[in-house]
């Protein structure tokens, strides 16, 4: 049974009859969280879109594509998605795998047309697809942040020699198949692979076999001039609109798409209320089934699956992604046996985790059992802390410069006529601690002196990065509270005068 499509700023699909008043509960709880979360996090503009039942049901745009155009957010404004482009990598090396052409149990090696990785310690052979996908091969840290407009961006060859600027080539750091270690670097291998068995770009063959039958019709692998008149721009921490960077790579986060396009790509994950399978032809769902696979790490508890993360709550499993660009922040949930998923792009280094925390939490609250409930739980746990260890840091402080301005304010404290190396130090060395804590937290200076491009990160990650500003400001509190103490000395008080008998001065 269908009902009248249910309207709302956005995409419109129809829905089953029984989850009408879910439905609307959804769609009205993200439509009142979104522009509250945009203010509270300080983020310029979001995108986000709803699966329910196995369908894409809504999409909505929240506040500016540029802080310095104003313009609006809409459902067809594009977003980098970074590295939510993982799970589309791996529905290429499945389909790849359905065709025979790549075994994903196999060493990478065997696909990379004679590229071999560096000499390790560890054996190779168990670098596999499966284990890059999902981030157990002991692969080497890193990404790829871009180079500007203009510049010619690195060969595929060439980032996997170590061109991206970010901690050297590809390489095998840890005993693959141990535990997890998150390697973005890695995914170049796969892109390797892709190319070398399809005789193509990596990127024609993912649009042409994964995303077009899909319906992502507002995708690509990097920005076109279509898709860029559409873009939202990304903006640093401090509200700085940023360019579009140029990449080298595209596997591990070279997607830019609209809401409603990854809306999309989670909800062929899902069987629908018309009877489509998962994977809508583009794979099997027994291959889709695999995305959602803990790989098995031998020394590692973390349930990691083909591009997703994984946990349990209660029964229902939720997959998460996570993307992370200059300037750009993505997120999806799904819940693939219940057929609900929610995407989240913003454009702003602001935006994670609070800005999807206040939105993905009320969405979570209107579906039954609240999926996301202790993931919530635990983030707002986070924030509390701290709030609380920035109050007790700024309390701390106020507790001891306020004898201090008491005493100078009786004239019982005062800047003495020289001061002494050792209160020197103590004046000067709380100031170029407080200085040393905001460039490392709140600059790209200490990433610059690594060798990393300008605006890689203006504000270090934190796990919860607006909440850290407390912490920092109580800190900042203190430490210039101790300043005020060394600088303003107790002042010798004046001897008594002598007196002779109780009846007057001698």
């Amino acid at each position: 049974m269908r009902l009248v499509p249910y309207l709302a700023a956005g995409l419109t699909l129809t829905h089953p009859s029984w989850a009408q008043d879910e439905t609307r509960s959804m769609i009205a709880a993200v439509e009142q969280a979104a522009p509250a979360a945009l203010a509270r996090q300080g983020t310029p503009g979001a995108g986000v879109a709803i699966v329910f039942g196995g369908e894409p049901i809504w999409s909505g745009g929240f506040g500016v594509t540029n802080v310095e155009t104003g313009e609006p957010v809409t459902v067809d404004t594009v977003f980098e998605i970074a590295s939510v482009t993982k799970p589309v990598t791996a529905w290429a090396m499945l389909k790849l795998a359905e065709e025979g052409k790549i075994n994903l149990d196999a060493p990478i090696e065997t696909y990379l047309a004679g590229w071999t990785l560096p000499p390790s310690e560890f054996e190779h052979s168990q670098v596999t697809a499966r284990a890059i996908l999902a981030h157990g091969a002991g692969l080497s840290k890193g990404g790829d942040s871009g180079v500007d407009p203009g510049q010619e961006p690195p060969s595929l060859l060439e980032a996997a020699d170590g061109a991206t600027m970010e901690f050297g080539p590809v390489r095998v750091s840890q005993p693959p198949g141990e535990a997890y270690h998150y390697s973005s670097k890695g995914f170049i291998l796969l892109e390797l692979a892709v190319e070398a068995v399809t005789g193509e770009p990596f990127s024609d063959y993912v649009t042409k076999e994964i995303l077009r039958p899909l319906g992502m019709n507002s995708s690509a692998f990097g920005w076109t001039p279509e898709l860029e008149a559409r873009a939202a721009w990304g903006h640093d921490w401090y509200g700085n609109p940023l360019p579009h960077y140029e990449h080298a790579t595209k596997a591990q986060g070279g997607l830019v798409a609209t809401a409603s396009d990854v809306a999309r790509f989670l909800a062929a994950s899902m069987a629908d209320a018309q009877g489509a399978e998962p994977g809508r032809g583009v794979i099997t769902p027994d291959s889709v089934r695999d995305t959602f696979e803990p790989f098995p790490f031998t020394q590692d508890t973390s349930h990691i699956g083909l591009g997703y993360n994984l946990h349990l709550d209660g029964e229902t499993l939720v997959a998460r992604k996570s993307g992370d660009h200059r300037g750009y922040k993505a997120v999806v949930f799904l819940m693939p046996h219940t057929g609900s998923g929610l995407v989240i792009l913003a454009n702003s280094d602001r935006a994670a985790p609070g800005l999807f925390t206040d939105i993905a939490c009320p969405w979570s609250r209107a579906l039954p059992d609240d999926p996301l409930q202790d993931v919530c739980s635990q983030l707002g746990l986070l924030h509390k802390a701290h709030l609380a260890l920035g109050l007790m840091l700024t309390m701390v402080g106020v507790a001891v410069v306020g004898p201090v301005l008491l005493g100078w304010r009786r004239g019982r404290r005062a800047p003495p006529r020289k001061y002494s190396v050792w209160r020197r130090t103590a004046a000067i060395l709380p100031i170029l601690m407080v200085a040393a804590w905001w460039a490392y937290w709140y600059s790209d200076i200490p990433l610059r002196l690594q060798g990393f491009p300008p605006t890689f990160y203006t504000v270090r990650a934190t796990l919860w990065p607006t909440a850290f500003v407390w912490v920092s400001l109580g800190a900042t509190v203190l430490g210039m509270s101790l300043v005020l103490v060394a600088i303003l000395p107790t002042t010798p008080r004046p001897p008594k005068s002598r007196t002779q008998g109780p009846t007057g001065p001698s």
